[in-house]
């Protein structure tokens, strides 16, 4: 069996899950963010992990087809987070997922079809507090949210959500204002009598740096869950209270001795300046670890790095060893949780992107294993 592989610390991901409930107290809910294979790391094997732990109240993902899936694997709510298209409402109503309603013009529309289905649609309401990506205007709010209880007898409202743009950030003014904005949305719907079960609006961010006031009912951490801060500034803050799960491995392929002055690898883009032992490992772009890497990254082998020289192909990847003895099988980790090590922020870092990117990029080829 080829040795590539992501191996997921059960452990770890439970023990983010805790140190959410921590931040956040006792009272509001926990909506686990699994979409995009839940962040590269298996919709299976974290959903599974979150449900164990007792403490996800739902799911929320991107698309119908991961909604689909991991309606197969629980009966708690699952929300799609994105606008809905027409072609896309019958999906959602006969496997019982929720909406995340963007346009009023749904509202009928979906009601309609649910009826025709015997299903209750059940809709989360989104307020443009200022992302400016999807949602209702603030203003409007009042009137959508009546429109969606005068078709009560075929949606249920579940909520009332919108987003922060800059929750990552140290300076939180404009957050504020979006706060500052959903909270008067809230307040005049409960106000005027509207029953809204979940008012929810934090992400990865907002927990970090404004767990209790922008906490509402629920909170929808993401990237946090998966053991990394949303931006370089708060992991100086939070890093070390979080514990990466995936560990990214493979294994020394191949041993030889090259020369001082040979080239290697496509377009021969690293020479050896003395002889030297070249590994070879089985990993490359096709199972997400970056091209752009090429010369500037390294791997841990028996707790030591070494650096990846030469063109990163599809498949493979060259490691210069020295003069050190390593065989064929040794392990090799090219992203892993220690932050001594290689880690997706490092990663990130060299080629201009974030931990979400990496992580999500890794290959479906490459197997994710459960550990612990």
């Amino acid at each position: 069996m080829r040795p590539t592989r992501a191996e997921i610390d059960i452990a770890s991901f439970q023990q983010n899950l805790r140190y959410v409930r921590e931040r956040i107290g006792a009272k509001p809910k926990i909506m686990a963010i699994v979409k995009a294979n839940a962040y590269g790391h298996c919709l299976e094997i974290i959903a599974r992990a979150s449900i164990e732990s007792g403490l996800v109240h739902s799911f929320g993902v991107a698309t119908e087809e991961e909604g689909e899936k991991l309606r197969q694997l629980t009966s708690l709510p699952i929300l799609v987070l994105t606008t809905v298209l027409e072609d896309e409402i019958d999906v959602l109503l006969q496997h019982d997922l929720d909406f995340t309603l963007t346009e009023p013009r749904l509202i009928p529309i979906i009601a309609a079809r649910a009826r025709a289905l015997g299903k209750m649609g059940r809709i989360h309401v989104k307020v443009d507090t200022g992302m400016r990506r999807v949602g209702i205007r603030p203003e409007a709010t009042l009137s959508v949210l009546n429109a969606v209880l005068a078709e009560s007898d075929s949606l249920d409202l579940i909520g009332l959500s919108t987003h922060f743009a800059t929750s990552d950030e140290l300076d939180l003014s404009f957050f504020e204002k979006q706060l500052s904005t959903f909270r008067g949305v809230v307040q005049e719907a409960r106000s005027s009598g509207i029953v809204i079960p979940y008012a929810h609006a934090a992400n990865s961010g907002a927990v970090f740096q404004r767990p209790v006031d922008s906490a509402f009912d629920m909170v929808r951490p993401g990237i946090m869950l998966y053991g990394y801060t949303p931006s370089l500034e708060l992991d100086e803050l939070y890093g070390e209270e979080l514990r990466p799960p995936l560990e990214f491995t493979s294994a020394v392929a191949f041993v030889k001795r090259i020369a001082a002055g040979d080239g290697v690898s496509y377009n021969l883009r690293w020479r050896a300046t003395k002889p030297t032992t070249l590994l070879t490992i089985p990993v490359g772009y096709g199972d997400g670890y970056p091209r752009a890497l090429t010369n500037r990254t390294s791997v841990l082998i028996n707790g030591k790095r070494y650096p990846v020289v030469g063109t990163i192909c599809m498949d493979q990847i060259m490691v210069d060893a020295g003069d050190d003895h390593i065989q064929v099988g040794d392990r090799a980790v090219l992203i892993g949780p220690s932050r001594e090590g290689v880690t997706a922020w490092s990663i990130a870092s060299t080629v201009n992107t974030i931990p979400y990117e990496i992580l999500t990029n890794i290959a479906q080829r490459v197997p994710r294993i459960a550990r612990g």
